[in-house]
């Protein structure tokens, strides 16, 4: 009779034991996937901010990419690299609008599923002295 309690006891705890290991490989996991999202938006809005052009800079970048009007899609891997749609399990969803603030919102997740980061990302376009009109430019 011991020894049928000892081997139940065992086989609670090791039950228990696993759930929390298993919770912890899954949290692991999609910790990961947050990280790697972050670092990938992240790239995307230093491109599109290092160029006066950010939609031309990011369809040079990405060549695989899809542009649909002020949107650009970019499909990613498993391993968070760019690839085509055929291949991809991930994707940016990049939407501009260039004023003089130029922005882009960028949705970075699995492909149909709801975004797991995003990022809003800014860049002002300066003004030359030639591009105002009117008052006493110094020449």
């Amino acid at each position: 009779m011991e020894i049928m309690l000892n081997i139940l006891f065992f086989s609670v705890l090791a039950t228990i034991c696993l759930q929390l290991f298993f919770k912890a490989h899954t949290l692991s996991e999609s910790t990961t996937t947050l990280h790697r999202a972050v670092t990938t938006s992240t790239s995307i809005a230093e491109v599109y901010q290092s160029s006066n052009n950010g939609k031309e800079a990011l369809l040079s970048i990405y060549n695989e990419a899809v542009s649909d009007g002020e949107q650009i899609i970019i499909y990613f891997d498993e391993s968070f690299l760019a690839c085509s749609n055929e291949k991809s399990i991930y994707q940016a969803v990049v939407t501009l609008e260039d004023n003089n603030l130029r922005t882009a919102q960028i949705e970075f997740g699995k492909k149909g599923l709801e975004p797991i980061y995003i990022l809003s990302a800014s860049s002002y376009e300066s003004l030359t002295p030639s591009s105002l009109s009117g008052g006493g430019a110094h020449e």
